[in-house]
C-alpha cells in the first residue's frame, strides 16, 4: 500500500494542505507536468472528496484545495493526514482494478501512559 502522510500545522487546516510535490510521485494521480490537477479521495465513512492541487514548481509544493474536509472533522494542529493507495472491492473480485485514494486524519492520545491513534470520521 503506497501511503503519503503529513503532520498537520495551523496553516494547513486554516488555508491549504501544503505537500512536497515528490511525495505525490507514489500515488496514482495525474500530476506530470501539470500545474492544476484534482484528487479524489474517500473517507472512512465512504463519502468521495474531491481535492483541487494546484503545483508551485518553483517552491517544489503542491497546494491542496481542501478546506471542506477539515472543517467538518474536527481536525487539529498536530493531527496527521494519511492519504494511501487502498484496494476497494467492486465486487467482482478484482481489488487492483478498483483501487482509490482514501484519505484519514489520526489523532495522537495518550491514555494510561501509552499513545495510540484515534481515526478522525
Amino acid at each position: 500500500m503506497l501511503m503519503i502522510s503529513k503532520q498537520l500545522t495551523k496553516s494547513d487546516i486554516e488555508k491549504s494542505l501544503l505537500m512536497p510535490t515528490d511525495s505525490f510521485g507514489t500515488l496514482p494521480v495525474p500530476f506530470e507536468g501539470d500545474r492544476f490537477f484534482n484528487v479524489t479521495a474517500v473517507d472512512g465513512t465512504g463519502k468521495a472528496w474531491d481535492f483541487p492541487c494546484f503545483v508551485q514548481q518553483s517552491e517544489g509544493i503542491v497546494s491542496v484545495g481542501w478546506l471542506p474536509f477539515p472543517s467538518g472533522k474536527d481536525v487539529r494542529a498536530g493531527d496527521t493526514v494519511f492519504l494511501h493507495r487502498k484496494p476497494m472491492d467492486d465486487g467482482g473480485g478484482d481489488l487492483t482494478a478498483s483501487a482509490k485514494l482514501k484519505i484519514e486524519v489520526k489523532r495522537k492520545i495518550r491514555l494510561m501512559g501509552e499513545d495510540i491513534w484515534a481515526v478522525l470520521q
